[in-house]
């Protein structure tokens, strides 16, 4: 199997350009190179998850956590489990 040779390709972009490139890749925790690239693969690169997000979702995995052992004592509680499951893979997704 051959391996992908890199080579180097020039753009000249204006400054604003420049650095919108330099904020949009930031924003999504890229080189600017990963950035690009992912958009050539057609490929939409997504913003990281700010902090809060990761709060919110830690603070709805311990609200799950803390259903799920009520469930021992009431079974319904399993419903509000399947709830915040599925509340979780929505804000995955999202995120």
């Amino acid at each position: 199997m051959k391996t992908k040779e890199k080579v180097c390709v020039t753009v000249r972009f204006t400054e604003e350009e420049k650095q919108k490139l330099e904020r949009c890749a930031d924003l999504c925790g890229l080189s600017q190179t990963e950035f690009i690239r992912l958009l050539c693969a057609g490929k939409t690169p997504k913003a990281k998850p700010s902090r809060e997000f990761w709060e919110l979702l830690n603070t709805l995995y311990s609200v799950h956590n803390g259903f799920k052992e009520c469930a021992k004592y009431e079974p319904s509680a399993l419903e509000i489990c399947q709830e915040i499951e599925c509340l979780i893979l929505d804000l995955q997704e999202a995120g």
